[in-house]
């Protein structure tokens, strides 16, 4: 678990635009630390890397919500 969580988050900076795949790393890493003792490294690096695109993916979302709603503020008021 460790080592497929590692190995999620390395491949995250390339298939991050998934959001699946940091998403499965981010749970096997927190399966891979609980479990896995001698893991431990692998999966708490796995864990680092996959949240920051969990988060990454989160913020991306709020803000296309955020400017799309606004958008459809400013076009509702428009005169013309």
């Amino acid at each position: 678990m460790s080592i497929a969580s590692m190995v999620l988050g390395l491949v995250s900076i390339v298939l991050g635009f998934t959001f699946l795949v940091p998403l499965v790393g981010f749970v096997l890493g927190i399966i891979g630390v609980r479990k896995e003792p001698a893991g431990r490294g692998m999966a708490i690096t796995g864990l680092v890397l996959n949240g920051l695109f969990v988060v990454g993916w989160a913020l991306f979302v709020i803000l296309v919500i955020g400017v799309g709603a606004a958008g459809i503020a400013t076009s509702g008021t428009s005169g013309s």
